[in-house]
Protein backbone atom coordinates (compact mmCIF):
# COMPACT_ATOMS: atom_id res chain seq x y z
CA UNK A 1 0.00 0.00 0.00
CA UNK A 2 1.07 3.61 -0.89
CA UNK A 3 1.98 5.65 2.30
CA UNK A 4 -0.33 8.63 2.20
CA UNK A 5 0.77 12.49 3.13
CA UNK A 6 -0.04 14.96 5.55
CA UNK A 7 -0.63 18.70 4.53
CA UNK A 8 0.26 20.92 7.56
CA UNK A 9 -1.64 19.52 10.32
CA UNK A 10 -4.31 16.56 8.49
CA UNK A 11 -2.61 13.28 9.40
CA UNK A 12 -3.84 10.09 8.00
CA UNK A 13 -2.63 6.86 9.69
CA UNK A 14 -1.32 4.13 7.77
CA UNK A 15 -1.11 0.38 9.45
CA UNK A 16 1.01 -1.40 6.74
CA UNK A 17 4.87 -1.43 6.80
CA UNK A 18 7.06 -0.79 4.56
CA UNK A 19 10.24 -2.85 4.66
CA UNK A 20 13.22 -2.12 2.86
CA UNK A 21 16.03 -4.21 3.03
CA UNK A 22 16.02 -7.84 4.43
CA UNK A 23 16.53 -8.69 7.90
CA UNK A 24 19.74 -9.76 9.18
CA UNK A 25 19.31 -12.88 11.43
CA UNK A 26 22.54 -12.65 13.21
CA UNK A 27 22.23 -14.64 16.56
CA UNK A 28 21.58 -12.84 20.07
CA UNK A 29 23.00 -13.89 23.61
CA UNK A 30 19.83 -14.43 26.45
CA UNK A 31 16.60 -13.37 27.04
CA UNK A 32 16.72 -11.16 30.06
CA UNK A 33 16.97 -7.32 30.54
CA UNK A 34 20.53 -6.26 30.74
CA UNK A 35 21.78 -8.96 27.92
CA UNK A 36 23.74 -7.91 25.38
CA UNK A 37 22.60 -8.77 21.53
CA UNK A 38 24.52 -9.66 18.76
CA UNK A 39 25.40 -7.90 15.87
CA UNK A 40 22.38 -7.50 13.47
CA UNK A 41 20.06 -7.74 16.89
CA UNK A 42 18.68 -5.57 19.00
CA UNK A 43 16.95 -5.72 22.54
CA UNK A 44 13.11 -4.89 21.88
CA UNK A 45 11.77 -5.46 25.97
CA UNK A 46 13.51 -8.84 27.03
CA UNK A 47 14.11 -10.06 23.72
CA UNK A 48 16.87 -9.62 20.73
CA UNK A 49 15.70 -9.53 17.71
CA UNK A 50 16.57 -9.39 14.15
CA UNK A 51 16.19 -5.66 12.29
CA UNK A 52 15.48 -4.38 9.18
CA UNK A 53 17.08 -1.35 7.58
CA UNK A 54 14.55 1.41 6.41
CA UNK A 55 15.56 4.53 5.00
CA UNK A 56 13.34 7.50 3.41
CA UNK A 57 14.55 10.52 1.68
CA UNK A 58 12.89 13.87 2.29
CA UNK A 59 13.51 17.11 0.73
CA UNK A 60 12.65 20.07 2.61
CA UNK A 61 11.06 22.56 0.54
CA UNK A 62 8.20 25.66 0.64
CA UNK A 63 7.46 24.75 4.32
CA UNK A 64 7.17 21.41 3.57
CA UNK A 65 9.08 18.01 3.50
CA UNK A 66 8.68 16.06 0.09
CA UNK A 67 8.73 12.67 -0.42
CA UNK A 68 11.94 11.41 -2.31
CA UNK A 69 11.62 7.56 -4.22
CA UNK A 70 9.69 4.66 -3.93
CA UNK A 71 6.36 4.46 -2.50
CA UNK A 72 6.50 8.37 -0.72
CA UNK A 73 8.12 10.43 -3.98
CA UNK A 74 6.38 13.46 -4.75
CA UNK A 75 4.21 13.03 -1.45
CA UNK A 76 4.06 15.98 0.90
CA UNK A 77 4.76 15.28 4.35
CA UNK A 78 4.60 11.48 3.84
CA UNK A 79 3.85 9.15 6.22
CA UNK A 80 7.17 6.81 7.42
CA UNK A 81 5.89 3.17 8.74
CA UNK A 82 8.10 1.29 9.84
CA UNK A 83 7.99 -1.92 12.36
CA UNK A 84 9.28 -1.97 16.12
CA UNK A 85 12.72 -3.11 16.18
CA UNK A 86 13.50 -1.25 12.93
CA UNK A 87 16.73 0.68 11.99
CA UNK A 88 15.10 3.39 10.23
CA UNK A 89 17.29 6.28 8.09
CA UNK A 90 16.15 9.71 7.26
CA UNK A 91 17.61 11.87 5.03
CA UNK A 92 16.70 15.38 4.08
CA UNK A 93 18.15 17.25 1.43
CA UNK A 94 17.40 20.99 1.38
CA UNK A 95 15.50 21.66 -1.74
CA UNK A 96 15.88 25.55 -0.64
CA UNK A 97 17.96 28.10 0.62
CA UNK A 98 16.34 28.83 3.95
CA UNK A 99 17.32 26.91 7.57
CA UNK A 100 15.64 23.57 8.17
CA UNK A 101 16.10 19.92 9.75
CA UNK A 102 14.65 17.31 10.98
CA UNK A 103 13.57 15.73 14.63
CA UNK A 104 11.72 12.83 15.52
CA UNK A 105 9.31 13.39 18.93
CA UNK A 106 9.98 10.73 21.75
CA UNK A 107 13.27 9.49 20.35
CA UNK A 108 15.30 12.88 20.45
CA UNK A 109 16.96 12.25 17.44
CA UNK A 110 17.55 15.32 15.09
CA UNK A 111 19.46 16.34 11.54
CA UNK A 112 21.78 19.31 11.66
CA UNK A 113 20.34 22.57 11.01
CA UNK A 114 21.13 22.66 6.93
CA UNK A 115 21.24 26.28 5.03
CA UNK A 116 22.21 25.82 1.51
CA UNK A 117 19.76 24.19 -0.97
CA UNK A 118 21.46 20.70 -2.23
CA UNK A 119 22.71 20.00 1.56
CA UNK A 120 22.04 16.94 2.81
CA UNK A 121 21.91 15.01 6.61
CA UNK A 122 20.90 11.69 7.75
CA UNK A 123 19.15 10.57 11.35
CA UNK A 124 18.96 7.04 12.48
CA UNK A 125 17.64 5.06 15.13
CA UNK A 126 16.23 2.31 16.25
CA UNK A 127 12.31 2.07 16.22
CA UNK A 128 12.04 0.61 19.93
CA UNK A 129 8.48 1.73 21.07
CA UNK A 130 5.21 1.49 18.98
CA UNK A 131 3.16 4.69 18.09
CA UNK A 132 2.52 7.49 16.15
CA UNK A 133 5.77 10.01 16.35
CA UNK A 134 5.89 13.24 14.25
CA UNK A 135 8.86 14.08 12.59
CA UNK A 136 9.10 17.89 11.94
CA UNK A 137 11.59 21.29 11.31
CA UNK A 138 12.27 22.02 14.78
CA UNK A 139 13.22 26.32 13.56
CA UNK A 140 10.43 28.10 15.66
CA UNK A 141 7.05 28.47 13.31
CA UNK A 142 8.40 25.87 10.81
CA UNK A 143 6.15 23.09 12.47
CA UNK A 144 3.02 25.26 12.84
CA UNK A 145 3.71 26.21 8.70
CA UNK A 146 3.67 22.61 7.59
CA UNK A 147 6.53 20.84 7.71
CA UNK A 148 5.64 18.06 9.83
CA UNK A 149 4.77 14.16 9.09
CA UNK A 150 4.34 11.13 11.05
CA UNK A 151 6.43 8.26 12.07
CA UNK A 152 4.06 5.55 12.20
CA UNK A 153 5.76 2.77 13.99
CA UNK A 154 3.81 -0.93 14.48
CA UNK A 155 0.40 -0.40 14.73
CA UNK A 156 0.34 3.22 15.66
CA UNK A 157 -0.42 2.73 18.88
CA UNK A 158 2.09 3.55 21.75
CA UNK A 159 3.61 6.22 24.65
CA UNK A 160 4.14 9.28 22.20
CA UNK A 161 1.09 11.36 23.84
CA UNK A 162 2.01 10.85 26.93
CA UNK A 163 5.75 11.77 26.71
CA UNK A 164 6.55 14.36 29.26
CA UNK A 165 9.44 16.94 28.05
CA UNK A 166 11.29 18.60 30.83
CA UNK A 167 12.40 21.81 30.40
CA UNK A 168 15.84 22.50 30.41
CA UNK A 169 17.96 25.04 32.26
CA UNK A 170 17.64 28.62 31.85
CA UNK A 171 20.24 30.50 29.08
CA UNK A 172 22.66 33.16 29.54
CA UNK A 173 20.71 36.59 28.63
CA UNK A 174 21.54 38.55 25.59
CA UNK A 175 19.87 41.80 27.65
CA UNK A 176 19.07 42.97 31.04
CA UNK A 177 15.02 43.92 30.03
CA UNK A 178 13.45 42.33 27.22
CA UNK A 179 10.68 45.22 27.55
CA UNK A 180 10.72 48.68 25.82
CA UNK A 181 11.08 51.40 28.03
CA UNK A 182 7.37 52.87 28.10
CA UNK A 183 8.37 56.48 28.14
CA UNK A 184 10.58 55.90 25.32
CA UNK A 185 8.77 57.79 22.97
CA UNK A 186 9.43 60.59 20.25
CA UNK A 187 8.50 63.79 20.87
CA UNK A 188 5.58 65.32 18.30
CA UNK A 189 6.94 66.54 15.30
CA UNK A 190 5.36 70.54 15.88
CA UNK A 191 5.66 70.39 11.78
CA UNK A 192 2.94 72.28 9.96
CA UNK A 193 4.64 70.82 6.88
CA UNK A 194 5.13 67.56 5.31
CA UNK A 195 8.79 66.27 5.58
CA UNK A 196 10.99 63.35 4.68
CA UNK A 197 11.30 61.65 7.46
CA UNK A 198 14.24 58.29 7.66
CA UNK A 199 13.41 55.49 10.83
CA UNK A 200 16.01 52.54 10.92
CA UNK A 201 15.04 48.98 12.46
CA UNK A 202 17.31 45.78 13.23
CA UNK A 203 15.85 42.70 13.28
CA UNK A 204 17.82 41.37 16.53
CA UNK A 205 17.38 37.55 17.85
CA UNK A 206 18.25 37.09 21.38
CA UNK A 207 17.65 35.50 24.48
CA UNK A 208 16.51 37.58 27.33
CA UNK A 209 14.01 36.56 30.54
CA UNK A 210 10.03 36.61 30.30
CA UNK A 211 10.44 36.38 33.92
CA UNK A 212 12.53 35.58 36.77
CA UNK A 213 14.57 32.46 36.55
CA UNK A 214 13.11 31.85 32.77
CA UNK A 215 14.77 32.81 29.58
CA UNK A 216 12.87 32.63 25.82
CA UNK A 217 14.35 33.42 23.05
CA UNK A 218 13.05 36.41 21.61
CA UNK A 219 12.79 37.91 17.99
CA UNK A 220 12.86 41.47 17.95
CA UNK A 221 12.94 44.91 16.40
CA UNK A 222 16.18 46.59 17.46
CA UNK A 223 16.25 44.55 20.72
CA UNK A 224 13.18 44.54 22.40
CA UNK A 225 9.42 44.10 22.62
CA UNK A 226 7.88 45.62 21.05
CA UNK A 227 10.05 47.55 18.62
CA UNK A 228 10.66 51.31 18.58
CA UNK A 229 8.05 53.80 18.05
CA UNK A 230 8.33 55.76 15.32
CA UNK A 231 6.36 59.49 14.63
CA UNK A 232 5.67 60.89 11.31
CA UNK A 233 3.06 63.23 10.14
CA UNK A 234 -0.33 62.54 7.59
CA UNK A 235 1.75 63.75 4.02
CA UNK A 236 5.61 63.18 5.25
CA UNK A 237 7.43 60.56 2.90
CA UNK A 238 8.74 58.01 5.37
CA UNK A 239 11.89 55.95 4.32
CA UNK A 240 12.26 53.17 5.70
CA UNK A 241 16.28 51.31 6.65
CA UNK A 242 15.71 47.90 7.37
CA UNK A 243 18.72 45.54 8.52
CA UNK A 244 18.38 41.76 9.81
CA UNK A 245 22.13 41.36 11.55
CA UNK A 246 24.26 38.68 10.15
CA UNK A 247 24.01 36.56 13.20
CA UNK A 248 20.33 35.62 13.09
CA UNK A 249 19.11 32.61 11.67
CA UNK A 250 15.74 33.69 10.12
CA UNK A 251 14.40 35.90 7.53
CA UNK A 252 12.42 38.86 8.52
CA UNK A 253 10.81 41.88 7.10
CA UNK A 254 8.09 44.58 8.32
CA UNK A 255 4.65 45.16 7.24
CA UNK A 256 3.67 48.45 8.43
CA UNK A 257 -0.36 48.74 9.10
CA UNK A 258 0.52 52.49 7.80
CA UNK A 259 1.32 51.48 4.33
CA UNK A 260 -0.75 51.88 1.38
CA UNK A 261 1.26 49.16 -0.92
CA UNK A 262 1.74 45.39 -1.62
CA UNK A 263 1.77 43.84 1.85
CA UNK A 264 2.31 47.14 3.98
CA UNK A 265 6.15 47.31 2.94
CA UNK A 266 6.73 43.63 3.56
CA UNK A 267 7.95 42.38 -0.22
CA UNK A 268 10.26 45.29 -0.05
CA UNK A 269 11.39 44.57 3.11
CA UNK A 270 12.43 41.22 2.86
CA UNK A 271 15.94 40.45 3.81
CA UNK A 272 17.87 37.33 4.51
CA UNK A 273 19.94 37.31 7.44
CA UNK A 274 23.50 40.13 6.99
CA UNK A 275 21.38 42.39 4.16
CA UNK A 276 19.53 45.67 4.43
CA UNK A 277 16.71 47.04 2.29
CA UNK A 278 15.37 50.45 2.30
CA UNK A 279 11.88 51.17 1.24
CA UNK A 280 10.10 54.57 0.92
CA UNK A 281 5.94 55.30 1.41
CA UNK A 282 3.82 58.35 1.70
CA UNK A 283 1.87 58.65 4.97
CA UNK A 284 -1.21 59.05 3.55
CA UNK A 285 -3.73 58.35 6.66
CA UNK A 286 -3.10 60.02 10.80
CA UNK A 287 -3.43 57.34 13.11
CA UNK A 288 -1.73 54.56 15.01
CA UNK A 289 -0.91 51.98 12.88
CA UNK A 290 0.76 48.46 13.90
CA UNK A 291 3.83 47.05 12.65
CA UNK A 292 4.73 43.42 12.55
CA UNK A 293 7.06 40.70 10.69
CA UNK A 294 5.13 38.75 7.61
CA UNK A 295 7.61 36.66 7.06
CA UNK A 296 6.20 32.63 7.01
CA UNK A 297 5.24 31.59 9.57
CA UNK A 298 3.77 35.17 10.77
CA UNK A 299 1.61 34.28 13.66
CA UNK A 300 5.04 32.83 14.93
CA UNK A 301 7.41 35.79 14.24
CA UNK A 302 5.00 38.30 15.81
CA UNK A 303 4.37 35.78 19.01
CA UNK A 304 8.32 36.01 19.62
CA UNK A 305 8.14 39.55 19.51
CA UNK A 306 8.34 41.57 16.48
CA UNK A 307 5.87 44.17 16.77
CA UNK A 308 5.51 48.00 17.75
CA UNK A 309 3.20 51.24 16.28
CA UNK A 310 4.05 54.23 14.59
CA UNK A 311 2.24 57.61 14.99
CA UNK A 312 0.91 59.56 11.93
CA UNK A 313 0.02 62.23 13.45
CA UNK A 314 -3.31 64.56 12.00
CA UNK A 315 -3.23 68.03 10.61
CA UNK A 316 -4.58 69.59 13.44
CA UNK A 317 -2.72 67.82 16.31
CA UNK A 318 -4.06 66.24 19.32
CA UNK A 319 -3.99 68.34 22.93
CA UNK A 320 -0.53 68.22 24.68
CA UNK A 321 -0.11 66.50 27.83
CA UNK A 322 1.89 66.11 30.80
CA UNK A 323 3.24 62.28 29.54
CA UNK A 324 3.18 59.93 26.69
CA UNK A 325 3.68 56.17 27.33
CA UNK A 326 4.00 53.41 24.91
CA UNK A 327 2.57 49.94 25.55
CA UNK A 328 1.78 46.71 23.76
CA UNK A 329 0.40 43.63 24.66
CA UNK A 330 1.26 40.36 22.71
CA UNK A 331 0.43 36.33 23.46
CA UNK A 332 3.50 33.99 23.64
CA UNK A 333 3.04 30.18 23.30
CA UNK A 334 5.75 27.77 25.47
CA UNK A 335 5.43 24.17 26.37
CA UNK A 336 5.42 25.11 30.12
CA UNK A 337 3.00 27.29 32.64
CA UNK A 338 4.67 30.65 33.83
CA UNK A 339 6.40 30.55 37.09
CA UNK A 340 8.37 26.95 35.78
CA UNK A 341 12.01 28.23 35.71
CA UNK A 342 14.73 26.98 33.05
CA UNK A 343 14.39 28.04 28.90
CA UNK A 344 11.36 28.30 28.11
CA UNK A 345 10.70 26.48 24.35
CA UNK A 346 7.70 28.00 21.81
CA UNK A 347 5.04 25.50 21.39
CA UNK A 348 3.85 25.03 18.02
CA UNK A 349 0.74 23.05 19.12
CA UNK A 350 0.15 25.94 21.60
CA UNK A 351 -0.38 28.35 19.08
CA UNK A 352 -1.97 26.36 16.52
CA UNK A 353 -4.90 26.23 19.37
CA UNK A 354 -4.38 29.74 20.15
CA UNK A 355 -3.85 28.99 24.07
CA UNK A 356 -1.45 31.50 24.78
CA UNK A 357 0.61 30.72 28.32
CA UNK A 358 1.52 34.31 28.75
CA UNK A 359 -0.26 37.35 27.75
CA UNK A 360 2.25 40.26 28.55
CA UNK A 361 3.03 44.02 28.04
CA UNK A 362 6.14 45.04 26.47
CA UNK A 363 7.08 41.20 26.01
CA UNK A 364 7.34 40.32 29.73
CA UNK A 365 5.67 38.58 32.95
CA UNK A 366 4.21 41.39 34.97
CA UNK A 367 6.44 44.14 33.08
CA UNK A 368 5.66 46.98 34.43
CA UNK A 369 5.65 45.99 38.54
CA UNK A 370 8.17 46.34 41.11
CA UNK A 371 11.54 48.28 39.38
CA UNK A 372 9.22 48.73 35.93
CA UNK A 373 6.11 50.27 38.00
CA UNK A 374 5.18 53.45 35.56
CA UNK A 375 5.56 56.72 37.59
CA UNK A 376 3.10 59.34 37.95
CA UNK A 377 1.83 63.02 40.46
CA UNK A 378 -1.61 63.66 41.37
CA UNK A 379 -2.43 66.30 38.90
CA UNK A 380 -0.42 65.02 36.08
CA UNK A 381 -2.28 64.16 32.32
CA UNK A 382 -0.84 61.08 31.01
CA UNK A 383 -1.59 59.82 26.87
CA UNK A 384 -1.11 55.50 26.44
CA UNK A 385 -0.46 54.65 22.78
CA UNK A 386 -1.70 51.13 23.32
CA UNK A 387 -1.40 48.58 20.47
CA UNK A 388 -2.19 44.27 20.26
CA UNK A 389 0.81 42.97 18.54
CA UNK A 390 -1.14 39.79 19.14
CA UNK A 391 -0.91 37.32 17.15
CA UNK A 392 -4.41 36.03 18.38
CA UNK A 393 -5.56 37.34 21.80
CA UNK A 394 -7.95 40.76 21.58
CA UNK A 395 -7.34 42.97 24.62
CA UNK A 396 -10.41 44.36 27.31
CA UNK A 397 -7.85 47.28 28.12
CA UNK A 398 -8.74 48.72 31.71
CA UNK A 399 -7.06 50.59 34.36
CA UNK A 400 -8.12 49.51 37.95
CA UNK A 401 -9.16 52.91 39.38
CA UNK A 402 -9.25 55.33 36.83
CA UNK A 403 -11.45 56.08 33.40
CA UNK A 404 -10.25 56.90 30.42
CA UNK A 405 -11.03 60.50 29.84
CA UNK A 406 -10.70 60.20 26.28
CA UNK A 407 -10.57 57.40 23.93
CA UNK A 408 -9.20 57.67 20.46
CA UNK A 409 -10.68 54.41 19.69
CA UNK A 410 -9.10 52.25 17.13
CA UNK A 411 -6.69 54.58 16.70
CA UNK A 412 -8.95 57.00 14.75
CA UNK A 413 -6.96 60.53 15.62
CA UNK A 414 -9.46 62.65 13.25
CA UNK A 415 -12.91 62.04 15.22
CA UNK A 416 -13.97 63.17 18.20
CA UNK A 417 -12.99 60.98 21.07
CA UNK A 418 -15.80 59.21 23.51
CA UNK A 419 -15.56 60.19 26.55
CA UNK A 420 -15.31 58.67 30.40
CA UNK A 421 -14.92 55.35 29.25
CA UNK A 422 -13.78 52.45 31.74
CA UNK A 423 -12.61 49.01 29.22
CA UNK A 424 -11.83 49.64 25.48
CA UNK A 425 -11.77 46.58 23.37
CA UNK A 426 -7.85 46.22 21.09
CA UNK A 427 -8.00 43.54 18.30
CA UNK A 428 -5.29 42.06 17.12
CA UNK A 429 -3.09 44.54 14.82
CA UNK A 430 -4.97 47.49 16.22
CA UNK A 431 -4.66 50.47 18.87
CA UNK A 432 -6.20 52.74 20.63
CA UNK A 433 -5.40 56.32 22.08
CA UNK A 434 -6.22 56.73 25.51
CA UNK A 435 -5.58 60.03 28.01
CA UNK A 436 -6.43 59.85 31.68
CA UNK A 437 -5.72 62.13 34.45
CA UNK A 438 -4.63 61.31 37.73
CA UNK A 439 -6.73 63.26 40.62
CA UNK A 440 -5.90 61.40 43.70
CA UNK A 441 -3.02 58.85 45.03
CA UNK A 442 -2.61 55.76 44.19
CA UNK A 443 -1.18 52.68 42.55
CA UNK A 444 -3.37 52.66 39.14
CA UNK A 445 -3.37 48.22 37.89
CA UNK A 446 -2.75 48.22 33.86
CA UNK A 447 -4.30 45.34 33.11
CA UNK A 448 -6.47 43.10 30.22
CA UNK A 449 -9.48 42.59 32.06
CA UNK A 450 -9.65 38.89 30.62
CA UNK A 451 -8.38 38.26 34.18
CA UNK A 452 -7.17 35.17 33.81
CA UNK A 453 -4.69 36.81 31.63
CA UNK A 454 -3.47 39.71 34.02
CA UNK A 455 -2.94 37.46 37.33
CA UNK A 456 -1.99 34.30 35.68
CA UNK A 457 -0.29 34.96 32.22
CA UNK A 458 1.23 38.71 33.12
CA UNK A 459 -1.07 41.44 31.16
CA UNK A 460 -0.78 43.53 34.23
CA UNK A 461 1.35 46.41 35.01
CA UNK A 462 1.22 49.58 37.81
CA UNK A 463 1.08 53.11 37.31
CA UNK A 464 2.32 54.43 40.84
CA UNK A 465 0.75 58.32 41.36
CA UNK A 466 1.87 59.93 44.43
CA UNK A 467 0.86 63.07 45.88
CA UNK A 468 -1.82 64.88 47.79
CA UNK A 469 -4.80 63.11 48.69
CA UNK A 470 -8.37 64.49 48.48
CA UNK A 471 -10.75 62.93 50.69
CA UNK A 472 -13.98 64.22 48.25
CA UNK A 473 -13.06 61.93 45.56
CA UNK A 474 -12.09 59.31 47.89
CA UNK A 475 -12.33 58.96 51.78
CA UNK A 476 -11.21 55.96 52.99
CA UNK A 477 -12.23 56.74 57.23
CA UNK A 478 -16.08 57.97 55.94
Amino acid sequence: MKPKGTNGTKTAILMAALMIGAPILAGCTGGMSGTSCGEGTTLVGKECIGYNDVSYTLKAENMAFVGVGGPIDGITNPDLPVEVGDRVTITMIMGETNLHDITVEYYNVATALLVDEGAKDSLTFIASAEGTFAYYCSVPGHRAGGMVGSLIIGTGQGPSKYVEPQIGAALDVETDNIARDPLDVPAPTGRTEAADVHVYMEAVELVAEIQDGTTFTYWTYNGTVPGPMFRARVGDTVFVHFTNLEGNTMHHNVDFHAVTGQGGGAAATEAAPGTTSVFSFKAMHPGLFVYHCATPDIPTHISKGMYGMILIEPEVALPPVDKEVYIMQGDIYTKWRPGTDGHQEFDDNAMFEENPTYVVFNGKFATFTGEGTIQAEVGETMRIYFGVGGPNTISSFHLIGEIFDNVYNMGDLVSEPMKSVQTIAVVPGGAVVVDVTFDVPANYILVDHALTRAFHKGAVGIIAVSGADDPEIINDDA
